[in-house]
């Protein structure tokens, strides 16, 4: 069984690995070579180090026994979007795990967390290159509120993907 435990400091390695090993299969072709083939794991966790340092943001590992499969995190926008106050800012499994309701378990988990906190939307960002993971958001009832494309470096193409959740709790 698949369970979401909490990220906390220890947990950076990890978390830097399962990322890599995503963006290996997600975003080989996407992103230029070097930035795959030169994968900084020290920067990537001193950055989500500063991250888990603000309490409005919340870091989840998706746990097969003791194998991390998928990560992802929500809180405060890393870029300002509208008048969005609440982002999922990653949503990542390794592609094996794809198809077995994690995205839709982790999808209901960010949705409990943004109402608990007060809010009735939020939105993520997704590479415009990124077809399977549009179509996921898509499903999840996403709506496209802005595409920024056209960039020489195609990981920087995003897309906003806006949710409204309704009444808050």
């Amino acid at each position: 069984m698949i369970t979401f435990k909490k990220a906390d400091y220890e947990d950076l390695p990890v978390l830097a690995e399962t990322r890599r090993l995503v963006w290996e299969t997600t975003y080989r072709g996407i992103y230029p070579d070097e930035m795959m083939d030169q994968f900084d794991y020290a920067w990537h966790m001193v950055r989500d180090r500063r991250r888990m340092e603000d309490p409005k943001q919340s870091f989840y590992l998706a746990m097969d026994g003791e194998h991390c499969v998928g990560y992802f995190y929500y809180g405060t926008p890393h870029v300002d979007y509208k008048d969005f106050a609440f982002c999922l800012n990653s949503l990542y499994f390794l592609p094996q795990y794809h198809g077995r309701g994690l995205g839709r378990r982790a999808f209901e988990f960010v949705k409990n967390a943004c109402r608990e906190q007060g809010y009735d939307k939020f939105f993520n960002c997704c590479n415009v290159h990124n077809l399977k993971a549009q179509g996921f958001y898509r499903k999840m009832g996403g709506t496209v509120g802005k595409i920024d494309s056209g960039h020489s470096n195609k990981a920087e193409d995003q897309m906003y993907f806006e949710y409204y959740l309704g009444e808050t709790l």
